[in-house]
């Protein structure tokens, strides 16, 4: 693991369909309010009617997420010799268009308030004494001199750039207590941190440690009444409520750093046992934004080190996540970046509808692939281009560097993951694609290696 490494560790229900299909409101001459985000499945039929009149179906390779949203059963009922789609989402309105974009936060954003919600009562948050303010231009290492690209030692050895490429700011209330027992908030928009900090007992403080024994994709099924669970302090939590707990977190606290307008929820929960048939609740969150567009949620996207050394565009994830292991209380969250929507350099009019996309998908894969794919409409972020293979002497690849000085964008991609049971080993790096939904070009994540087809 390098320095900089090193730093963020540290600081369609379906409907069968003939030959015709059920109107959308927003397809009337009349537009009304845009629908729900539509989701569908193979075995959930007749659950998906999205209109009251009927028109004849003219199947399309391309549209609006109308004409995707309107067609989403009809091409979850279209069969591959190699892949099997067996459910998909597409989100709420009518426009994905392509965003020009940069990270941010908002500048507005008080990370006093900020700091105060979590460590109040405990704690005083504007005890400058507690914090920890760099700023752009300075070194992340300060025993180390301030670089601006990799630089030889007289020893041989390559020194990391050490240049900062946003300001940082780190609330850390006890130094002695917990090299973890922070708070970090910086100007690209990402935070992280836990109130309570990482030493707990029996390692509770990682997830990953722990079997998941349930698991519930939000999008897709539903979590049953008054299901609780004994947290590890002992406290029953109904799964609900605990849903409810962080998503207030996260559209509260949270979301005034974005700057523009954008709401949080729980995509998925996994239920962890811990010692002593104690349990806790991890959570990925999703990202949606005022058009009702969703953001891909991803763990992490295996790196695409040719486009990158090629100076070609590639994708940058954009992880949100929550764990309690005790009741009402956070015990770690992450969240990597907020977005400035720029200008728009496609309409999102004519995007490839589930069916053309997944048939691309099938001519890419073996023929005997024989995979299954929960697939989804979601924007991803790009980086246009990393120039600085071509411009330095010994290049290295810094993600912070990638977001902060090179050219982004958000592009809608249909989004294919396999359906992999909780607690897999395949579960965080899993096979995925991604199929361009203006170009058809697919990115295969797959294996440890990431291929452009």
């Amino acid at each position: 693991m390098n320095k900089r490494k090193r730093i963020f560790a540290a600081l369609a229900a379906v409907l069968m369909l003939s030959s015709c299909a059920e109107m959308p409101d927003s397809l009337k001459e009349a537009e009304t309010s845009p629908p729900a985000a539509m989701t569908a499945s193979v075995t959930d039929e007749g659950e998906n009617a999205v209109g009251s009149e009927s028109v004849e179906l003219k199947p399309a390779e391309r549209g609006n997420v109308d004409t995707i949203r309107a067609q989403l059963g009809y091409d979850l009922q279209k069969t591959y010799k190699n892949i099997t789609v067996e459910r998909a989402r597409v989100g709420e309105g009518s426009v994905m268009p392509t965003y020009n974009v940069t990270v941010g936060r908002a500048e507005d954003f008080d990370i006093y308030a900020y700091a105060d919600y979590l460590y109040g009562g405990r704690y005083d948050a504007c005890d400058e004494s507690l914090w920890v303010h760099k700023k752009e231009g300075d070194p992340y290492y300060d025993d180390e001199p301030v670089t601006t690209e990799p630089t030889m030692q007289p020893d041989g050895k390559i020194l990391n750039q050490n240049c900062m490429t946003y300001a940082l700011d780190v609330f850390k209330p006890d130094d002695s207590k917990d090299p973890l027992f922070h708070l970090i908030t910086n100007t690209m928009g990402a935070t992280w941190g836990t109130p309570v900090g990482s030493d707990l007992p029996e390692n509770t403080y990682y997830p990953d440690a722990f079997e998941t024994v349930a698991q519930f994709d939000l999008d897709y099924e539903d979590i049953p009444e008054d299901l609780s669970y004994k947290m590890y302090d002992g406290e029953e939590w109904d799964l609900k409520e605990a849903v409810e707990f962080v998503e207030d977190f996260f559209n509260g606290e949270i979301a005034p750093a974005d700057p523009d307008s954008f709401s949080y929820s729980v995509k998925t929960v996994q239920v962890k046992a811990l010692p002593r048939e104690t349990y806790g609740y991890y959570f990925t969150i999703q990202l949606q934004d005022e058009n009702g567009s969703y953001y891909d949620e991803d763990r992490r996207y295996l790196r695409d080190k040719a486009a990158i050394e090629s100076g070609t565009e590639f994708m940058i994830d954009n992880y949100i996540a929550c764990w309690c292991s005790e009741k009402e209380l956070l015990t770690n969250f992450t969240k990597d970046y907020s977005y400035n929507l720029g200008d728009t350099t496609d309409s999102g009019d004519s995007l490839l509808t589930l069916g053309a996309a997944s048939e691309l998908l099938s001519k890419k894969l073996a023929p005997n692939a024989n995979l299954s794919f929960t697939a989804e409409l979601n924007y991803v972020l790009v980086c246009k281009k990393y120039p600085y293979y071509e411009l330095w002497e010994y290049p290295e690849y810094y993600e912070d560097l990638a977001v902060t000085t090179c050219e982004l964008e958000l592009k809608p991609y249909w989004c294919f993951r396999k359906n992999v049971p909780p607690n897999s080993q395949n579960s965080i790096e899993e096979e995925k694609y991604f199929v361009d939904a203006l170009t058809g070009e697919i990115v295969a994540m797959a294996y440890g290696r990431t291929e452009r087809r």
